[in-house]
């Protein structure tokens, strides 16, 4: 069970009918106001569809009337964590994703779906789509996409270079030691290896996280016996944090000024051409071909080296907070139906490069090649389970402190994983 920090304080908040919902708006005819903070219509280019599918169902049911509201990602677990004291200002839906539902779900904002989807609605997903959005039961979020993490890289420089696809991530070094050129001959390297986040923040964290995973460090683990959560760092941390930042650090494979590269940085990067690899979700493809529709028949991906899966399945989608009114939960669920609903015409999906979270929208041709591969493949093999902590935003935070430490030579690699033990051990004792 996930830990209720907040369950007294938040008790109204969480409060849900047992009962089916008694009137939607639809036949009631009052007008319904919700209101949606969005992280897809901050994105381009597919952000655009978000106004459009919303205005489609505005037209379709003029009883309704949709707010979107503009925001990153990463800004969104601020401003609702902050919001949670004044609950009349919180959104009908936000965007929420596998990785940030289980913080989001313990302050008590996530509504149960399950009171408002029939199951032929539920039935259209993809296999483990359904899991992946679920915590304690209460399927959380409405999944729009999955995101699973595979490494892009450029098969025309791969096959230039006599590179094979690597498998471990000594083999990943090599190819990014390879890769890393000076591609005019000026006496300056101006093509990189790899295109890492190196910004300590959310996109930076998760990247290395799954990195780590990959490796067989669990970060933490879930004891059953004590109910508790553990640090679970595994006896060769110290070999792979050093692993990542001598990447930077010694062998300089990734782009300077590494502290600075944030995701929109690092996807322009190698959308551009200045690197050849780049660990991210399939929403780099929709930036990559938008930024540079040269790159069409020349991407391709893999799994991500390692024993182990690196990835969740990176659901994305929208949960509905627990204060709203019936009627708004109706709206709600009604336009996330209408949504997924437009997996037919993929605008949305291929725009972005975001893989649908539907079974007919994953059979589309245009995932099919091999720019999705690796994608396709993670998927196929298995995928980690929706790691239900609700401190995640606090690993997280301990992991980029650690990485940044050494990129900016604030700590050696030794002195910034004794940090990260340090670290880790006072959240879990504080969360536990």
């Amino acid at each position: 069970m996930l830990k209720k920090t907040m369950a007294v304080a938040l008790a109204g908040l969480m409060a849900v009918s047992a009962f089916p919902l008694q009137v939607s708006a639809e036949e009631s005819g009052d007008k319904v106001d919700i209101t949606i903070m969005c992280a897809y219509a901050s994105e381009d280019p597919h952000g655009q569809y978000v106004y459009e599918y919303a205005d489609k169902f505005m037209e379709e049911n003029p009883n309704v009337n949709i707010e979107i509201q503009a925001i990153s990602s990463n800004d969104i677990y601020t401003k609702l964590a902050a919001m949670v004291t004044s609950p009349d200002d919180l959104p009908t839906l936000f965007f929420t994703s596998a990785d940030q539902a289980p913080t989001l779900y313990d302050l008590g904002l996530m509504d149960d779906l399950n009171n408002y989807l029939d199951e032929e609605t539920l039935g259209t997903f993809a296999n483990g789509v359904t899991e992946a959005c679920t915590l304690d039961d209460t399927l959380a979020f409405y999944p729009i996409d999955v995101q699973p993490l595979a490494m892009l890289y450029r098969t025309d420089r791969f096959e230039e270079a006599g590179l094979d696809v690597p498998t471990t991530w000594d083999e990943f070094l090599e190819c990014s030691k390879a890769l890393t050129t000076d591609s005019d001959g000026d006496g300056e390297i101006d093509q990189w290896g790899f295109s890492m986040v190196g910004s300590n923040n959310s996109s930076g964290q998760s990247r290395f996280m799954s990195y780590l995973w990959s490796n067989g460090c669990n970060c933490v683990s879930y004891d059953e016996d004590s109910e508790t959560w553990k640090a679970d760092l595994g006896d060769n941390i110290l070999d792979l944090v050093s692993f990542w930042t001598d990447m930077n650090n010694e062998y300089g494979v990734v782009p300077t000024g590494i502290t600075e590269v944030d995701y929109a940085t690092a996807a322009n990067y190698f959308a551009m051409g200045y690197t050849s690899m780049f660990l991210t979700g399939p929403n780099a493809l929709g930036v990559a071909y938008a930024n540079n529709p040269e790159l069409k028949g020349k991407l391709g991906s893999f799994k991500l080296p390692g024993e182990y899966s690196g990835t969740m399945l990176g659901a994305e989608g929208y949960a509905i907070i627990t204060k709203s009114t019936d009627a708004q939960k109706a709206a709600a669920a009604k336009y996330l139906e209408f949504f997924t609903s437009h997996d037919k015409d993929m605008k949305f999906w291929e725009s972005s490069g975001k893989i649908p979270s539907t079974t007919e929208g994953q059979k589309v041709s245009y995932i099919t090649g091999d720019d999705y591969a690796g994608f396709l493949k993670q998927i196929e093999d298995g995928c980690r389970p929706t790691l239900a902590f609700a401190g995640i935003s606090g690993l997280k935070s301990a992991l980029g402190d650690a990485y940044a430490a050494v990129f900016s030579n604030e700590k050696t690699n030794d002195q910034a994983v004794e940090q990260l033990v340090k670290d880790l051990d006072q959240l879990l004792e504080d969360y536990n």
